[in-house]
């Protein structure tokens, strides 16, 4: 897709949203999806993964992806802040659950997912472990996801059984769903943003095709040792994944 710099978008009104470009980062590409499913349109702003993105930095405040920037309001960076834009500016039917239930319970899974010492966090400390103590120590001092993710020896070991747990809570939801209905969603009857989130956030336990989303080779390789780590997952979190992917969102993945 075409970028923007930041010094191209920051004074353009409108929708603007910082994507990390060239490799399929979950939180961008899950963001970008939710904004195309509710067909918002927006100038996609450039964010290079692990850089110091500087001149990000001096227009937002922040240096990672996704942020979405709506005329002048404050940046929004969290899933939930971006969400509830894309439910307020959108059309088309809304991936938040009208049931308060059904509500509550999405919002409380996608938050074990994705969300801060969520199971993408627990996966991100076991691929900064890759390697072993003595490269993490190297790797500390020049890497700030390292001091951004709270790694430590101690903090690898808790890792897996905390990413297993919740791995598990996920696939248990998704289990008494496919009792009632073979076509499935997460939650509810209909598509919501959990189904959307699992898609690109799965690629952490069990990576997708190269032609489905085409993946740098360390990127990949990270991936898979780290799934291994937790020694796979139920098969039907990957199948409901590759249904979703083909019927409600773009593929092949580009970015």
């Amino acid at each position: 897709m075409d970028y923007l710099e930041p010094e191209q978008g920051r004074d353009l009104k409108g929708m603007r949203l910082a994507l990390t470009r060239d490799v399929p980062a979950p939180y961008s590409m899950s963001a970008r999806a939710i904004f195309d499913h509710h067909k918002i349109d927006f100038h996609a702003i450039a964010q290079k993964g692990g850089g110091t993105n500087d001149s990000l930095v001096a227009w937002t405040r922040h240096r990672n992806a996704p942020i979405a920037l709506y005329n002048d309001e404050s940046p929004r960076t969290g899933w939930l802040d971006i969400l509830n834009l894309a439910e307020r500016l959108g059309k088309g039917a809304s991936l938040v659950p009208d049931n308060i239930d059904d509500r509550m319970t999405m919002m409380a899974l996608t938050n074990e997912l994705i969300g801060e010492n969520g199971l993408v966090w627990q996966m991100r400390i076991l691929m900064l472990g890759l390697g072993g103590p003595e490269r993490a120590a190297k790797e500390a001092s020049r890497n700030p996801m390292y001091q951004d993710y709270g790694y430590s020896e101690e903090a690898k070991v808790g890792a897996t059984e905390r990413a297993q747990s919740i791995l598990l809570k996920v696939s248990n939801q998704l289990s008494q769903q496919y009792e009632a209905d073979e076509n499935a969603f997460f939650i509810s009857n209909h598509l919501t943003a959990l189904d959307i989130y699992w898609v690109y956030f799965s690629q952490l336990i069990n990576t997708l095709p190269e032609e489905t989303c085409p993946t740098p080779g360390y990127l990949r390789k990270s991936y898979d040792a780290a799934g291994a780590i937790l020694g796979g997952c139920d098969p039907l979190l990957i199948s409901h994944r590759d249904r979703i992917l083909a019927n409600h969102l773009a593929c092949p993945m580009t970015f």
